[in-house]
């Protein structure tokens, strides 16, 4: 766990945390990570920054009654906002058990802008036993007005990797880069779209595409072409959120290489 992540627990621990805190970082296992760290925190019955009791092992478990995860469900990309109402009401109550109710939202990128609306007057003004804690790797994505009611912590990690598919799009872009062949960028976006977690693969899509930029391996690509390939997988990530095409996203991504 990421040094700031530790001063995270321990100012819960000390009962000084924000009552709304938007988590960001590169890394979704980091942000999830901590965000069970905090709830344990706040409700481990020997006062730890999280162990082995009994209220721990079922937050671990998701079936402590005072921790809440609010996650996108079945076939849904938003986090609807009948989801946001039912926390809403839930955070009026008193503490089932535990010393503090804790919500955690991931990824909050993906709240609907009525969703959005709906949990702001309380993430301004909850009660003094609740704590929100709001996950995403891009906080850009969120609205202005969720992230001006939360205290932002950068929560380091590195991007989850999947080798194998880091590999093929190297091996995808350099092809293009030696032949100019586009169907090698049609491939890159038919196998990225294919991926159960496309908006990971898309980011690792953006990660590569920088360490392009930083040299990192060898192409004859203008750097500036690369960076806007770059900056365009961010704009696929939030459009993928609202149910858009993935392959046509990363395709329109990759045409910034060619133009």
């Amino acid at each position: 766990m990421s040094a700031a992540a530790e001063l995270l627990l321990e100012t819960a621990r000390r009962g000084e945390l924000h009552h709304a805190i938007l988590c960001h970082g590169p890394s979704a296992a980091a942000l999830r990570e901590v965000s069970v760290g905090i709830a344990k925190t706040l409700n481990c019955l020997n006062g730890t920054a999280g162990d082995d009791c009994s209220a721990c092992q079922r937050i671990e478990r998701r079936m402590h009654p005072d921790v809440h995860f609010i996650e996108v469900t079945g076939d849904r990309k938003m986090i609807s906002v009948d989801q946001i109402r039912e926390i809403v009401a839930a955070a009026t109550l008193r503490p089932y058990e535990g010393r503090n109710k804790v919500f955690i939202i991931d990824p909050a990128n993906a709240l609907s802008v009525g969703g959005s609306n709906s949990l702001l007057k309380t993430l301004e003004e909850p009660a003094s036993d609740t704590t929100f804690i709001l996950l995403t790797r891009s906080p850009d994505l969120l609205l202005p007005t969720i992230r001006s009611r939360c205290q932002m912590i950068f929560v380091g990690g590195e991007v989850e990797t999947n080798d194998a598919l880091a590999a093929s799009i190297v091996a995808g872009l350099t092809r293009f880069s030696d032949e100019r062949d586009t169907a090698a960028l049609l491939g890159i976006a038919s196998l990225v779209a294919s991926q159960e977690e496309v908006s990971d693969a898309v980011a690792l899509l953006g990660k590569v595409l920088c360490d392009a930029v930083a040299g990192r391996f060898p192409l004859s690509i203008e750097k500036a072409k690369l960076l806007a390939a770059a900056d365009a997988t961010t704009a696929a990530i939030r459009w993928l959120t609202v149910n858009a095409d993935a392959r046509m996203m990363v395709e329109q991504a990759l045409a910034e290489l060619v133009v």
